[in-house]
């Protein structure tokens, strides 16, 4: 078992540096050391000359005195044998001259140093002496100590750069090369080479992560094998081609990759392909090739998907047809890489032209019946037009003799005091109703059919039509001794809503009476509450609930049908077409919502309205005036006010001048329109009532004609017709009308609508 050393590489490394640096660190200061023997040499010069001065200073002072020459040569002669001494003088010290000169010139190689001093014989100066000596020798000996220091150094310098670099490149050079190694195999994908082990320094830590590193890639590098030969193996049971092209800057193609699907394809087998992407634009159809390489260099250089049906040359001479799709791609480089496949369409090609004919047969087959359909388009729309202008005489017809009845009954109920007269009038006026009623809803269903029933957007709040309906099923409820409720939360008290009043109003009258007639004893209750609620709208439910016979369960499957009621003998007893509920549902309907019905036999019924209205933010007009008061208040300021009647039904005609004088209004007659015109640039009215059907000239031409005077351009002009489809109303308004009462007429809404225009004509 191997012992792991516990080394630091920063301690191996501060050892190994240091023993390397101790050695030169050494000579160095050895060196600096050498540095200073110039130094040392010239203090040591001097003091050699200094010595021999000494010398003969202290053995001439005799020699001078007695001027013994030969002796004093002697003894200079001794000191010239030094071979750094170049001259010694020795002068007289009374007239300076010389007494002894010694001179070896040859020895003068370097710089000289001289020295002097004067010779005394006890305090007596006598003499003066000079020796010059030569350095050379002293820089000779200097030099040679210099070089001999420099190679000391320099060896040692060696030999630490070459134990450092032992030691470098056994613990950090040799091991760094090993990691370099191990890594270059990673880098090329090797992960088995393995490192030696033994370390447990940076370097062995950094081998270790290393290790740890391809671990992990090689984890990673097979599961994307593993991945990439899944997605090959799934690339492989596609039914088509799937490539990966490559377009080069220079333009040339390679694939980096295509199924081995492309041989069924193309004849040509994947590998080949690999290396050699011509040879599939090759098999591509001559006619379509050049357009492929367009496609595809377009797509390159707008990155844009390829999508393009070609077709390829078969050995045996056929053709397929395939399908090109891919995703272009900008890779590192300028290179395009296109993601795709290619799929087989020859039999989708095939089935296209056989759907081709097919289509073009077809085609054929449609233009024979379109050419039938539109014959009988023409028929249906002509008998639709037969049908509308029949149901609008009908219409004119009944509603024309139905005026009469409503109007005279009205006058002879108000002038009979008689309680015999006055029930039997009361019951013609019942039968008068419910005969309009009938007349309403059959052109109601003939509209709603032909498309013809318009909505109007009002604005209107839950309780004033909750008390519009109240008001107007009074009468008939107290007749039978009901009551009359209604149940209105505060959260819709006052609520100012969006919608078609009037059509809201006919269902529930519907309901209304529906409940009255089938309910012998207790009530009637009319009730709304808030379904659902946003900023902007309410989904509400309108209920009519009451204590009536009720009805059972498969009844009330047939209930909302057109001509239908719960049973014949509900028919026999209490009459009725079956058409009110049935238009309840489609107006329901038209405004987007719905009705329903619960009950059960014997314990009353609640007929339901669902609806989503606009909330508005209007405010809403003060309710007009109650029914029977618009009379009395016509009374006050435009009694004796001229009005122009235009009529040509003399019982008309009757009704109407009987209505209006009983609102103190005077009244003159125009039996046509013509007399109408010249009545108006006659006489002052305040107000036109103008039939539409007339002879010698109809209303509308009148309107149009008195319109077209100064005189007639601001008169109001009313619109008295017993047509009672929106379009012939609106064809009143274009011709410049300013309103339309109908046929019959209802004293109280005539009364309303006078009193409106009158007004306005008054500049009230």
């Amino acid at each position: 078992m191997s012992r792991k050393r516990t080394s630091s590489l920063f301690v191996a490394l501060a050892i190994g540096v240091s023993t390397g640096l101790l050695l030169p660190a050494l000579s160095v200061g050895g060196l600096l050391i050498g540095l200073r023997e110039p130094q040392v040499a010239q203090q040591n010069l001097e003091r050699d000359l200094q010595a021999k001065l000494d010398v003969l200073a202290s053995s001439l002072p005799e020699l001078l005195w007695n001027l013994d020459q030969v002796a004093a040569r002697e003894v200079a002669a001794a000191i010239m044998k030094s071979p750094d001494v170049v001259r010694v003088a020795v002068s007289d010290a009374s007239q300076g001259l010389p007494f002894i000169e010694m001179r070896h010139p040859e020895r003068q190689l370097g710089q000289l140093i001289k020295g002097e001093r004067d010779i005394f014989r006890g305090s007596t100066r006598i003499g003066h002496l000079q020796i010059e000596i030569d350095d050379h020798l002293a820089a000779a000996a200097l030099s040679r100590q210099r070089w001999l220091y420099a190679a000391t150094v320099g060896g040692q310098l060696l030999i630490s750069v070459a134990l450092v670099l032992l030691a470098l490149n056994s613990r950090v050079m040799r091991p760094l090369r090993a990691l370099g190694r191990f890594a270059n195999d990673m880098a090329q994908g090797r992960f088995s080479t393995e490192l030696e082990g033994g370390r447990n320094d940076e370097i062995g830590r950094l081998g270790k992560h290393l290790q740890d590193m391809r671990d992990a890639l090689q984890h990673q590098f097979d599961a994307q094998r593993q991945l990439i030969d899944r997605l090959r193996g799934m690339a492989e049971t596609v039914p088509g081609v799937v490539y990966q092209l490559r377009r080069s800057p220079d333009g040339k193609f390679s694939f980096a990759y295509v199924s081995e699907a492309v041989k069924d394809y193309f004849r040509v087998p994947a590998q080949l392909l690999l290396s050699e992407a011509d040879a599939l634009f090759e098999r591509i159809h001559v006619e379509d090739r050049e357009a492929v390489r367009e496609a595809l260099a377009s797509s390159a250089r707008h990155l844009s998907p390829w999508q393009q049906e070609f077709r390829t040359d078969n050995t045996d001479g056929s053709e397929r047809w395939l399908y090109g799709n891919a995703i272009a791609q900008l890779e590192d480089g300028g290179s395009v890489l296109w993601h795709g496949f290619l799929t087989d369409i020859s039999r989708q090609r095939r089935d296209a032209l056989e759907l081709d004919r097919y289509r073009h047969h077809l085609e054929e087959l449609v233009e024979a019946r379109t050419q039938a359909l539109a014959t009988a388009t023409k028929a249906a729309e002509a008998a639709n037009l037969a049908k509308s202008a029949f149901l609008a005489n009908m219409s004119h017809e009944i509603r024309t003799p139905m005026n009469a009845i409503i109007g005279l009954t009205y006058l002879a109920r108000r002038d009979s005091v008689e309680p015999a007269q006055q029930d039997r009038l009361k019951k013609v006026a019942d039968a008068a109703e419910h005969l309009l009623s009938v007349i309403n809803n059959v052109l109601d269903i003939s509209k709603i059919e032909a498309g013809k029933l318009h909505l109007e957007a009002g604005i209107f709040s839950v309780n004033q039509l909750l008390d519009n309906i109240a008001s107007m099923m009074a009468q008939r409820a107290a007749e039978k001794q009901l009551q009359v409720q209604q149940d209105v939360p505060d959260e819709l008290q006052n609520r100012v809503l969006m919608g078609d009043a009037q059509r809201i109003t006919e269902i529930l009258i519907n309901f209304a009476g529906n409940a009255i007639k089938f309910t012998d004893q207790g009530f009637v209750r009319l009730r709304a509450h808030v379904l659902a609620e946003t900023p902007q709208q309410l989904r509400l439910r309108f209920e009519v609930q009451d204590s009536g016979i009720g009805i059972s369960e498969e009844a009330q499957a047939r209930l909302f049908q057109d001509f239908e009621q719960a049973d014949s003998s509900t028919t026999r007893r209490y009459g009725g077409t079956g058409l009110g509920l049935a238009i309840s549902r489609r107006l329901a309907r038209l405004m987007g919502g719905e009705v329903g019905v619960q009950s059960a036999p014997g314990e009353g019924s609640l007929f339901w309205l669902e609806l989503e209205l606009p909330l508005s933010d209007q405010p809403l007009a003060a309710a007009g005036l109650q029914r029977g008061q618009a009379a009395r208040e016509l009374l006050t300021p435009f009694q004796g006010r001229r009005v122009l009647l235009a009529e040509d039904n003399v019982v008309n005609q009757e009704v109407a001048v009987a209505l209006l004088q009983s609102a103190g209004l005077e009244v003159d007659v125009a039996n046509d329109g013509v007399e109408a015109c010249e009545m108006v640039q006659q006489g002052d009215y305040g107000l036109v009532l103008m039939d539409v059907q007339m002879p010698a000239m109809d209303g509308l031409d009148a309107t149009r004609a008195i319109r077209a005077t100064e005189k007639g351009r601001q008169l109001p002009i009313l619109a008295m017709t017993a047509n009672a489809f929106a379009e012939e109303r609106q064809r009143c308004l274009d011709a410049g009308m300013n309103d339309h009462v109908a046929k019959p007429v209802v004293a109280e809404q005539l009364f309303l609508t006078l009193r409106r225009w009158l007004h306005a004509a008054a500049g009230h």
